[in-house]
This record gives C-alpha cells, sequence and structure tokens, in this order.
C-alpha cells in the first residue's frame, strides 16, 4: 500500500512538471503568461500518465539507449492521440491540433512531440526518476501518506470541478448555438414578410404624408429593435455565466476548436471584450489614484 502512495506521489510530481513545460511553452509562443492544462491547478496528468507508462513498461527492461528512446517515444504519442481523441468525443471539442505541424497524424501527434517524448524517456529512466524515488523514499510513510492524501483530495475535487463545467459549457454552446440559428431564421422570415408588406404599401406610400411614411418605417424599426433586443437578452444570460473558468481555458486552449463553433467564437469574442472593459477600467482607476 506504501508502494501505491508513492507512485501516487510520481504521478503527481510529473504533472506538475509537465504543467510546468506546457505553460512555458505556450506562454513564450503565445507572447503572455499561460496557465495551461485542463484542469484548474498546476498539474497536467497526461504527463503524469505517459511518465508512469514509460516507467513501468520501458524501465523494467534492459534495452540499450535506441530501443528507449523509441519505445518511449511511441507510447506518449499513443497516450497522447488516445487522450485527444477521448477528450473530442467526450466534450466535443478538439483541444489541441497539430495539422499545421510536418508530420502529423490526424492532427492529435506530430513528429516534434515524438522527438520530444523520446528524449524526455531516456532523460526520465536515466536521471530523474532515480533521484525522485530517492526523495519520496526519504519522506517517510507519515508524510507520504499525508501528502497523498492532500494531493489525491485536490485533485479529485479540481477534476471534478473541471469537468462538471466543461460539460455544462457544452451545454450552454448548444443553447447558444440554437439560439443563434433561431434568431437568424426568424430574422429571414420576418426580412420576408417585411418585404411584402413593403411591396403592398408601397402603392399607399407614394400617395401617403411624409409623417405617414415616417410612422411606417419607425413601427418597422421598432419590431426589429424588440425582437433583436430580446435576442440580445437570452444570449446574455446564456454567455455571462461563469466567466472566469471560461476565460481560463480560452487563454490555455487558444486553438481549441468546438463541434459548435460558431456559438464557441461568440463567446470568445465576448470574453475578449469583457477583459478590454475591465482593463481599461483599471487604468482609469490607475490614472484616477495617480492624479491624487
Amino acid at each position: 500500500m506504501l508502494f501505491a502512495a508513492q507512485v501516487f506521489l510520481w504521478l503527481m510530481f510529473y504533472s506538475f512538471a509537465g504543467w510546468v513545460y506546457e505553460s512555458i511553452l505556450c506562454s513564450i509562443t503565445g507572447g503572455k503568461l499561460v496557465n495551461r492544462g485542463f484542469l484548474n491547478g498546476p498539474i497536467c496528468p497526461i504527463y503524469g500518465f505517459g511518465a508512469l507508462t514509460i516507467i513501468f513498461v520501458v524501465g523494467q527492461s534492459e534495452s540499450s539507449p535506441a530501443a528507449v528512446f523509441l519505445s518511449s517515444a511511441v507510447l506518449a504519442c499513443t497516450l497522447e492521440y488516445f487522450t485527444s481523441w477521448a477528450m473530442e468525443k467526450l466534450f466535443h471539442a478538439r483541444w489541441w491540433d497539430y495539422s499545421s505541424m510536418h508530420f502529423n497524424l490526424n492532427g492529435r501527434v506530430c513528429l516534434a512531440g515524438f522527438l520530444v517524448f523520446g528524449a524526455f524517456g531516456l532523460i526520465l529512466l536515466e536521471w530523474i526518476q532515480p533521484w525522485l524515488e530517492a526523495k519520496v523514499d526519504a519522506l517517510g510513510e507519515p508524510l507520504t501518506w499525508g501528502l497523498t492524501g492532500a494531493f489525491l483530495a485536490l485533485s479529485i475535487s479540481d477534476a471534478f470541478a473541471t469537468v462538471r463545467h466543461v460539460l455544462r459549457l457544452d451545454e450552454r454552446l448548444g443553447e447558444v448555438q440554437e439560439e443563434m440559428e433561431r434568431f437568424l431564421t426568424e430574422a429571414r422570415a420576418r426580412g420576408e414578410q417585411w418585404a411584402l408588406e413593403a411591396n403592398l404599401a408601397a402603392g399607399q406610400l407614394r400617395h401617403s404624408t411624409p409623417e405617414q411614411r415616417a410612422g411606417w418605417r419607425a413601427e418597422l424599426r421598432g419590431r426589429f429593435e424588440e425582437e433583436a433586443r430580446a435576442h440580445t437578452e437570452r444570449m446574455r444570460a446564456l454567455m455571462d455565466r461563469r466567466l472566469f473558468q471560461d476565460r481560463r481555458l480560452s487563454e490555455a486552449f487558444p486553438n481549441l476548436r468546438h463541434d459548435r463553433a460558431d456559438a464557441w467564437e461568440e463567446l470568445k469574442s465576448r470574453l475578449k471584450g469583457a477583459g478590454r472593459r475591465k482593463k481599461n477600467s483599471g487604468d482609469q482607476e490607475d490614472g484616477h489614484a495617480a492624479d491624487l
């Protein structure tokens, strides 16, 4: 049982190391700080499970460096491919996509990742894992169990909260997509109706007073504004929930592609607009403080 707790601490260490690697890489390529990862906390479990797979599969055999490199790369890429596929099926979204990179497989894995994972496997088994095992062994049983319990509780809570939010986000985006399509359909139908009314009224308007023509145009404009206002209120009610979680996911996965593409792009646009308004508000407050 103690060994299981120690293995869990290995998992946490490599998950955290993966989060550091991903966050640094994405921050550099994106030009701004990014809290990378599916979960809210500073861990990327896919790296932790990938490391454990290499340790227990590749590390158990006496293999040459070339064999370790290839085996590690194949195992890690297989895990990444399956994870990408499973998350897409579960959450209706492509969380990462390597389609723009050379030598990729369905956009889920690529040659660059293959090479990085292979090199990581060599370094992991040769230097990192022996060092980590010694450190974890030195913790002692009480501290090992204490850390395991704390990290396990935090990880389960984080995973539960994140998965629940993403599933609800998927439902919201579905409602947003339906609302957008409904509004466009009704707008087209209303436009056709108004065109018909305009044609029918054309003869009458030729002989009407300017006040009558202005009144007819105001009536049409009022109808449109009323329908647009109702549409906007429904959209706002759907969009203005869980802004923090939505913003974190959109920033952590800037290239995320959702099945409800129009709704997702609309949400991202609103999140960016809210961020700009918040920044402008902060700048104004700073300016007032400076005046003081």
